[in-house]
């Protein structure tokens, strides 16, 4: 029994080898850190004849050599195109005296024209490719080409992806954006009750060098990019991009500017909110009821009254809830009437009514979406200051 199972294992190995002989496999040698080039960040356009464009800004540090000077950042910019994405990917080779390596990509820019092309085949290649991680950042450039926001964004001092990480790591503070990933792309434009909204960015002038040289330009936060399907449909920008913000209880912090009794201005800072969305459906109407509580400390006050009793931190509170709740109904307003909801309202009815939603409810979302009435309620409250209670030149100090 024992030589029987030796030949069987014999037979199987000589079958095996002689099956595999025809076949050609190419291995491909070990590839030298040296050679390789680290792209951080890459920027996608809409080239002539339908090709599509990458471009990417590389980072070299180099040393001050023997005599020991200070280390130098250095970057080139450069333009590759393709019919396809990986054709553009693979068209670097031809020219760079380093490969392209995408592992460590951070930042994808989409220029406007792309996307109001269609993102999906601007895209898919970075959701397919081994290299790519699917929790790259991904911003619209608003206004202009992608590829010229990698050019003007990169100074001397500044690289680009150093830009955008900047971003990144403080856009918590005035919630005018959220972070959104490859990831989620690919899961909202795979559910298609939900509308896609991108986080968008425009070159702007902002900073001033002190030795008068004029070296690019800064990037800027411009709220959301919304589409429609994957195409470009219209901008939220600023105060309703921090209504969006609210609806998808993502807002973190943030500076709410308003009025205290005596007409003098007062700056809130927004330290925590919640957001709850519950729908109702009774005898066929859907409503949506969205709540709404923050918890704020007075940042300033521009009035050497105080404002402290009672009466005037009501007064600060309800008009805080006007500001956010008028914030809010724009994007609403804006949603209803595109017929997007990129605000998610369609999870909350799915979750609560979930028979209902596979009979009708998410075949015909998009009419339903844009005849729900909306119900929003905000409750502020307003509960410190920092380290002087009582404003400058105040005279009754209790």
């Amino acid at each position: 029994m024992r030589y029987a199972k030796m030949f069987l294992l014999l037979c199987v190995a000589i079958l095996g080898a002689a099956v595999m002989t025809g076949c050609n496999i190419a291995f491909f040698d070990a590839t030298q850190i040296n050679d390789v080039e680290f792209i951080r960040a890459v920027g996608i356009d809409k080239a002539p004849e339908g090709k599509i464009r990458f471009t990417i800004a590389t980072q070299r540090i180099v040393t001050g050599g023997e005599r020991g000077g200070p280390e130098q950042k250095l970057s080139e910019i450069m333009y590759s195109e393709g019919r396809t994405g990986f054709e553009a990917a693979r068209n670097f080779w031809a020219y760079s005296e380093k490969r392209p390596f995408f592992g460590h990509l951070e930042y994808i820019l989409i220029g406007e024209e792309a996307a109001k092309d269609g993102i999906l085949k601007y895209l898919d290649f970075f959701t397919r490719d081994p290299e790519d991680r699917l929790n790259l950042n991904v911003f619209v450039v608003k206004g202009t080409d992608a590829g010229e926001m990698v050019r003007q964004g990169n100074t001397r001092d500044k690289f680009v992806f150093d830009r955008l990480e900047g971003i990144k790591e403080h856009y918590w503070g005035l919630s005018m954006i959220n972070r959104v990933d490859l990831m989620e792309i690919m899961y909202i434009l795979d559910t298609e009750y939900l509308s896609l909204y991108i986080p968008c960015v425009k070159l702007t002038e902002k900073t001033e060098n002190s030795d008068g040289h004029n070296e690019g330009m800064d990037i800027a936060l411009e709220g959301f990019a919304i589409f429609e399907g994957d195409r470009l449909a219209g901008y939220l920008e600023r105060e309703m991009a921090r209504g969006l913000s609210f609806l998808r209880n993502m807002a973190k912090s943030g500076v709410l500017n308003v009025r205290a009794r005596n007409g003098s201005m007062v700056a809130l800072e927004l330290i925590s909110s919640n957001r709850k969305m519950k729908p109702e459906l009774m005898d066929g109407e859907l409503r949506v009821a969205i709540e709404i509580d923050l918890k704020c400390n007075i940042a300033e006050i521009q009035s050497s009254e105080g404002v402290f009793d009672h009466e005037s931190l009501r007064y600060l509170e309800e008009q805080s809830n006007q500001l956010i709740m008028d914030e809010v109904m724009k994007v609403i307003e804006f949603a209803r009437e595109k017929r997007l909801d990129c605000f998610a309202a369609g999870d909350a009815v799915m979750h609560k009514y979930p028979c209902k939603w596979e009979d009708y409810l998410e075949k015909n979302w998009r009419d339903i979406f844009s005849e729900i009435d909306f119900e929003v309620t905000v409750r502020t409250n307003v509960s410190r200051t920092y380290d002087i209670k009582q404003p400058i030149g105040a005279k009754d100090i209790k």
